[in-house]
């Protein structure tokens, strides 16, 4: 088990949904941005527009308003950008369009750490854009961004350039072995999870209550007041390459 104090220079969140980004880091990605300067990017990979149970509602309509609050829920993080990659709802696949989205986006922004749901349990189940979502991105951080020979036309026509992820923080793990503090950063991942109205209760006393609590629960197992845990994966594709 870590404490990590050091943020890194750039971090890229992938959410399967509006609203799961901030929900599962938007504590500690607010915190590195806002407190250490990171530049933060959030890749939404759907555009959930099946997120209600209101029948009337087109799920088009539904679609854009939950990219705007997306939108504004980034800026109250601060992030510096916000790609919407457009998947239905539901329809996240693990297919070589979605592992190129992934992987040019990785090399568009350069992360040092990606941030994303954790694809692998045993005791619970989730949603299936959420392994979708994580499992692809740990994929293209570690298999593909890194090699020119993978999606070379990024390369030859787009003026990418491969590049090298040290680390993934997965949320939502069922063994998080590394946490951020956020007890100074409650407010604001409160704030942003309110962004996305179309989702939330109404109550935002309640809802503050509720991350309040949570985290304090997660900082427990670290010692901390207030905490968000992850399970980081190491990378250390130097020494992958090596090999190859």
């Amino acid at each position: 088990m870590e404490i990590i104090k050091q943020a890194p220079l750039r971090a890229m969140a992938v959410t399967p949904h509006p609203d799961d980004c901030e929900g599962g880091c938007g504590g500690t990605l607010s915190k590195w941005i806002q407190e250490s300067g990171t530049a933060g990017v959030v890749v939404l990979c759907t555009n959930g527009d099946k997120g209600t149970g209101d029948r009337e509602m087109e799920p088009a309509e539904l679609a854009a308003i939950r990219e705007r609050e997306q939108q504004e829920a980034a800026d109250v993080m601060g992030a510096n950008d916000v790609v919407f990659l457009s998947h239905p709802d539901g329809g996240l696949e693990d297919s070589m369009l979605f592992r190129s989205q992934l992987v040019r986006e990785i090399r568009r922004h350069k992360p040092d750490v990606i941030l994303c749901i954790d694809p692998y349990r045993s005791i619970s189940h989730t949603h299936r854009d959420h392994r979708m979502s994580g499992q692809v991105a740990i994929d293209a951080a570690f298999t593909y961004a890194w090699n020119p020979q993978h999606f070379p036309d990024q390369i030859t026509q787009e003026g990418l350039e491969p590049h090298m992820v040290k680390e993934a923080y997965l949320w939502g793990s069922e063994t998080p072995d590394v946490f951020v503090d956020i007890t100074d950063f409650l407010d604001t991942k409160a704030e942003s999870l309110s962004r996305h109205a179309s989702q939330m209760s109404a109550d935002p006393v309640a809802r503050a209550k509720r991350i309040r609590s949570w985290a304090a629960e997660t900082g427990e197992k670290a010692g901390l007041t207030h905490a968000e845990g992850f399970r980081r994966i190491q990378f250390n594709l130097e020494s992958v390459i090596m090999r190859t």
